[in-house]
Formats: C-alpha cells, structure tokens, sequence
C-alpha cells in the first residue's frame, strides 16, 4: 500500500468512525469531546481508582490536547463539575500521585502570567498499557479479558 492509499484508508476510516459518533451523539458532539481508551474505564477498579476518582482524571484529561502541553486545569474548575469541594480534589489527586498514576508540577506562570499547575499523566498511561496489553494477548488466544476480571495486579 502506497504513502497516498494509506492515508486515504485512514481518511475513510476516520469519516467513517466519526459519523458513526454523530449519529450516536448528534449536536452534542459539536461541543467537543475526547478520546480515552476503554480501558481506563476496564481497568479503573485494579488501578484503585473509584467513580470520584475517574471524574477527576477524565476532567484532566478533558485538557489534554497534545502530549508535549500538559494539562492544568484548575482544582478549582474540576471540583464545580463533579460537585465535591476543592480540597477533596487536592486529596484524590495527592492519593494518584502517591500511587504514581500522575504527577502535578509546581506552579508555573504561563506567557499570559497565570499561575498553572501541570499534570504529567506518563504514569497512568504506562499502567493502562499493561492492561493494555494483556487484553490484547488473551483476544489473540480467543479469550475475552476485562481488567475487573483478572486476578493479579499488573
């Protein structure tokens, strides 16, 4: 396959899913979204991680546009969206770094001299890609995995 057929394949594949999404979502797609793997949600119990908890890194995540500009959304914001209190968010977020799922860097100002915080996800992305992977061997071998499922701990 050609440079130029594949990335006509991967056109088609990409109009494809993504009209796939508007019928399933319609207009509200239009107001944005994010791509998380499944496997996050699979893996979210082994990973000691609870709905709060998910709340709050689909929140970070939700500010992850490229993987060189880590995201600083504010304690602040996440905390008005899933309903909690700020310093509850600060804990949950002290907890992930502790287990080495993210790390939030010092305060920084920002061209415009706002004061961020920046979240390194690295930590999270590596775990996820081991139960990543594992799913992946077990569907090669015809087995179905979810993470909930699985005995041992990565």
């Amino acid at each position: 396959m050609t440079s130029q057929t594949t990335h006509m394949a991967e056109t088609s594949t990409d109009t494809t899913t993504e009209s796939a999404a508007s019928a399933k979502w319609g207009a509200a797609l239009d107001a944005g979204f994010q791509i998380v793997p499944n496997v996050l949600i699979r893996a979210q119990s082994k990973l000691g991680l609870d709905p709060l908890d998910l709340a709050i890194l689909l929140n970070i995540t939700l500010h992850w546009w490229d993987t060189r500009d880590l995201p600083y959304p504010r304690t602040s914001m996440i905390a008005n969206r899933v309903g909690v209190s700020v310093r509850t968010v600060e804990r949950r977020l002290e907890r992930m770094q502790n287990d080495h799922l993210l790390v939030r860097h010092p305060p920084e100002r920002t061209k415009d001299g706002l004061a961020v915080r920046r979240f390194d996800l690295s930590g999270l992305v590596q775990r996820l890609q081991k139960f990543a992977q594992k799913n992946l061997d077990m569907r090669r071998r015809g087995y179905y995995f979810d993470a909930a499922d699985s005995e041992e701990d990565e």
